[in-house]
């Protein structure tokens, strides 16, 4: 019996840790950069409207060592093509949070896949 209960207790520590580690409130807030990854894009082609009053988009975004990815994401209006954007992407939930940017904001690497 005291080994059930040492197993109980031991799982329900892990399991408290590992909802700490992923379920902070500063990871949940989506425009806060902390436990997601960044990553930058330029607008191409206009957004596909989906009916509910949101824009859908699928592009080529780089991390700030210049490691390519494809990401998906809404925006509430359409975004300005030829526009540089900066994107906080997370394992589970995808993009959470997005905003324009100058090229001048942009990671020398991503710049760099910019110019080419």
């Amino acid at each position: 019996m005291k080994k059930i209960w040492l197993v109980l207790g031991l799982i329900i520590v892990i399991v408290a840790c590992l909802w700490m580690f992923f379920f902070t409130p500063e990871k949940l807030t989506p425009g806060n950069p902390a436990g997601k990854t960044v990553y930058y894009s330029m607008i191409i082609g206009p957004g596909v409207h989906d009916g509910n009053g949101r824009y859908d988009y699928e592009l080529t975004a780089y991390n700030e060592k210049g490691k390519e990815k494809k990401l998906g994401f809404s925006a509430g209006k359409q975004l300005r093509e030829g526009a540089y954007v900066q994107l906080y992407n997370t394992l589970i939930r995808g993009v959470t949070h997005w905003q324009e940017v100058s090229i001048e904001d942009l990671p020398e690497a991503v710049q760099q896949q910019y110019q080419k």
